[in-house]
C-alpha cells in the first residue's frame, strides 16, 4: 500500500540491517514497487511479498508466473490497448500507462487536455519502451509467494515463520486517492483490506513488535517504542525523518543523514549479488568529491565523519557498475605522497572487495589520473586510519604502516607499474578463487 518510492537511504539501511540478521524468511508488508523486496532477495533470503495495489499484483504475477483476470472498461484505454501485441508484460504495461495518464485524466484545463491527448498518441511507443525495459532485467529478482490483501492480516498470519518488514502508508487513504483513475479503468477481483490510519501506528507497531519478529519503518517517533528503534534517516530540511523499529536482535544501529545540497547521482552501483569473472572489465573515472560524499552515507559506518573532503574523487567500475569510491586531498599531500582522504566499497557478496580497491589505487592508471588533476607526479599515496587497534587489516600487506599515534595509524604506499587489468586478474585468482575452494 506504500504509494511512493522508498528512499535510497532506507533501502541501504534495510540492506545493512538484514545483513546483520542473516538469511531468514522475510515477509514484506506493503511491497509497493518491490524496492525493499528486491534488496532482501538479492541478499539470498526467501521473500514473501504483499500489497493491495493492482500494479503490485501484476508485478507479482510476472515473478511467480501467475495470472490475474483483467478487463479494461475505460473507452479511451480500451481503444489504445487493442493495438498492443500480446506479451507477458502487457497487463502490467497497461496499468503503468493508466497510472501515468491519471495525472491528466480530469482534463480540467487546456494543459491537462493537451498532455492527455499526447499520452494517448504515444501509447504504442510507450508500450514498446516499457517492454524493452522490463525484458532488460527490471524484474531480475525472485519472491517465494505473494499475498493479495491487508498487510496486517498478512503479518499476523506469518507468526513464527519469519521476520516481517513493512513501510505502511504515512497518510490515510493515500492509495485510494492517487490511483482512483486506475481503479475506475479496470475490472478485476480486488483485494480485501481495511484502509490503514497512520494514527494507529503506535498501537499497531507496539502490538506486532511484542508478538513476533517484525521491523517497521515510519515517519513518527514513538517514545513508548524507543527501545525498539534501530535506525533513523534524516531526509533533509522540510521532510519528516524516518524511524525504523525492530523486535529482532541486531548487533548495531543505523543512522543516515541526507546532505542539504544533494548532488545529482548518475552512477549505477554494483548489485549485491554481482559475480566477478575473468571477463569483468575494470575502469576508473574522475568525479567531483560531492559525489563521493553522497555515497559515503550509504556505504561508510555511522560513526564516520561525512563532511566533504578532498579536491576530487575517483570511482572504480566493474562492467560500468560502481563498486569502489575514493577521494584525494591536495592540501594534505606532500611532495612525494598524495593524500588519500577516504576510500570505501559498496556492499556486495564478494570477499575482500576492499583489498581490490586499495590495490587498484596503486596502479599506474591512477597515478596518471592524479598527476593530471594535481599537476604533480607523486611517488605514492598516504592515508590515515582512525582506530585504537595496532594495525588495520584492510591496509595490511598492501600499504606500509609508517607511524602509530594515539587513536590513529599512518599508512603509505608507492605506486606500481601494474595496470588495472593486471591487479584485477591477480586479485581474482588469489582472493576470490581461494574463498571458493571447499574446506
Amino acid at each position: 500500500m506504500f504509494t511512493g518510492s522508498v528512499p535510497q537511504e532506507a533501502r541501504t539501511l534495510f540492506q545493512g540491517l538484514i545483513q546483520s540478521i542473516g538469511k531468514r524468511d522475510f515477509f514484506i508488508g506493503c511491497s509497493g514497487n518491490f524496492s525493499v523486496d528486491k534488496v532482501i532477495a538479492q541478499l539470498g533470503c526467501n521473500v514473501h511479498s504483499n500489497d493491495v495495489s493492482l500494479y503490485t499484483k501484476l508485478v507479482a504475477d510476472i515473478l511467480l508466473e501467475t495470472d490475474t483476470e483483467l478487463k479494461v472498461v475505460n473507452p479511451d484505454l480500451k481503444t489504445v490497448f487493442s493495438g498492443w501485441v500480446d506479451s507477458r508484460f502487457k497487463k502490467l504495461a497497461m496499468v503503468m500507462f493508466a497510472m501515468k495518464l491519471s495525472k491528466f485524466a480530469a482534463r480540467k484545463n487546456d494543459y491537462e487536455r493537451i498532455f492527455y491527448d499526447a499520452y494517448l498518441e504515444d501509447a504504442l511507443g510507450y508500450y514498446d519502451r516499457t517492454v524493452k525495459k522490463l525484458e532488460a532485467g527490471a524484474l531480475d529478482f525472485r519472491i517465494k509467494s505473494f499475498y493479495f490483501g491487508d498487510f496486517l492480516a498478512f503479518l499476523k498470519k506469518k507468526q513464527g515463520l519469519g521476520i516481517g518488514v513493512s513501510f505502511p502508508p504515512t497518510y490515510k487513504a493515500g492509495y485510494e486517492k492517487i490511483y482512483r483513475f486506475v481503479e475506475e479503468s479496470f475490472e478485476y477481483e480486488r483485494a480485501s483490506y481495511e484502509v490503514y490510519d497512520p494514527k494507529r501506528s503506535e498501537e499497531v507497531f507496539g502490538a506486532l513488535l511484542r508478538e513476533d519478529e517484525n521491523i517497521f519503518c515510519g515517519d513518527q517517533y514513538f517514545e513508548s517504542l524507543q527501545d525498539c528503534v534501530v535506525g533513523k534517516i534524516m531526509l533533509g530540511p522540510g521532510k519528516h525523518p524516518l524511524f525504523v523499529y525492530s523486535s529482532v536482535q541486531t548487533p548495531k544501529k543505523f543512522y543516515y543523514e541526507r546532505q542539504a545540497a544533494e548532488v545529482k547521482n548518475t552512477v549505477s552501483v554494483l548489485p549485491y549479488d554481482y559475480e566477478f569473472t575473468p571477463a569483468t572489465k575494470i575502469t576508473a573515472q574522475v568525479v567531483p568529491t560531492a559525489l563521493i560524499t553522497y555515497f559515503k552515507h550509504f556505504f561508510m559506518g555511522s560513526k564516520v565523519d561525512y563532511s566533504a573532503g578532498g579536491d576530487f574523487g575517483i570511482i572504480f567500475f566493474a562492467d560500468s557498475k560502481a563498486f569502489g569510491f575514493s577521494a584525494f586531498s591536495k592540501q594534505l599531500s606532500t611532495m612525494t605522497h598524495c593524500y588519500l582522504h577516504s576510500d570505501f566499497v559498496c556492499r556486495a557478496d564478494t570477499p575482500r572487495l576492499s583489498k581490490l580497491l586499495i590495490q587498484l589505487l596503486k596502479t599506474n592508471e591512477v597515478r596518471r589520473i592524479i598527476a593530471r588533476k594535481m599537476a604533480h607526479y607523486f611517488d605514492g599515496l598516504k592515508t590515515t586510519v582512525y582506530t585504537d587497534k595496532p594495525v588495520s587489516m584492510k591496509y595490511r600487506g598492501v600499504f606500509s604502516l609508517d607511524r602509530r599515534d594515539k587513536g590513529k595509524l599512518m599508512y603509505s604506499c608507492l605506486f606500481s607499474e601494474k595496470g588495472l587489468d593486471d591487479v584485477y586478474g591477480e586479485w581474482l585468482t588469489k582472493t576470490v578463487k581461494r574463498h571458493e575452494q571447499p574446506a
